[in-house]
């Protein structure tokens, strides 16, 4: 009887180790499953859509318009635009659903061609040059220099967006005279069931030569 006495007390410490150890271990698998669940739930859309295109589909950039749909966008991902064949040394990287591409060109511009856009189909040509002086105030003049710089990469595009389409209504909108030229006017290039249009952002500076052209075309299809 007086063994019995003398084991109690270790007995209940180590009862009561064991009632924490496997409390602990259930209240852990309960903390990794609702931090589980609980991840699946706060998942970006289009990362979960993403999963659902195959490696295949996204190395040669084909998607159906059903996937797509899934992320909340109606655009394809993002691809590469520039035919390397006719402009090599392009560099391209994604992010999410935005592509960035860029490449030195041969007059020693630098190009930047932002991929964008979920309801529409964006391309946003941004040039860097030093060769045409920084007076952005010569409006109808700055209006011919993009197409200068539309000509240089016109060959070279491989997209939906038609470069040429842009230059031609650059082209109407500068012979025009019933209202004065101006950065920032839609410039309608729509064809057929495609609604397009192209808007020239004002010239910015960049330094004491240098200047950033932008210039974005969106198409729709109806």
């Amino acid at each position: 009887m007086a063994q019995l006495e003398n084991m109690k007390p270790g007995f209940c410490v180590l009862a009561l180790f064991c009632c924490v150890t496997i409390s602990f271990n259930a209240c852990k698998r309960s903390y990794q499953e609702n931090t589980k669940e609980h991840y699946t739930i706060i998942e970006p859309s289009h990362e979960a859509g993403k999963k659902k295109v195959t490696d295949e589909k996204l190395r040669s950039g084909i998607t159906t318009k059903n996937e797509v749909k899934k992320n909340n966008c109606f655009t394809s991902i993002p691809q590469r635009v520039i035919d390397a064949s006719v402009l090599p040394g392009a560099e391209f990287k994604q992010v999410d659903l935005m592509g960035y591409e860029k490449i030195e060109l041969p007059t020693g511009d630098r190009l930047l061609i932002i991929n964008w856009g979920c309801q529409s189909y964006n391309l946003t040509f941004r040039f860097e040059t030093s060769r045409f002086g920084t007076d952005t105030s010569k409006v109808r003049r700055w209006y011919s220099i993009l197409t200068q710089l539309l000509y240089v990469i016109e060959p070279a595009i491989d997209s939906p967006v038609k470069i040429q389409h842009g230059i031609d209504g650059i082209h109407q909108y500068l012979k025009q005279d019933t209202v004065p030229v101006a950065y920032n006017v839609p410039l309608n290039l729509s064809r057929d069931s495609i609604v397009a249009d192209m808007v020239f952002e004002r010239v910015k500076i960049l330094g004491d030569t240098a200047v950033r052209i932008d210039a974005t075309f969106s198409l729709t299809t109806l």
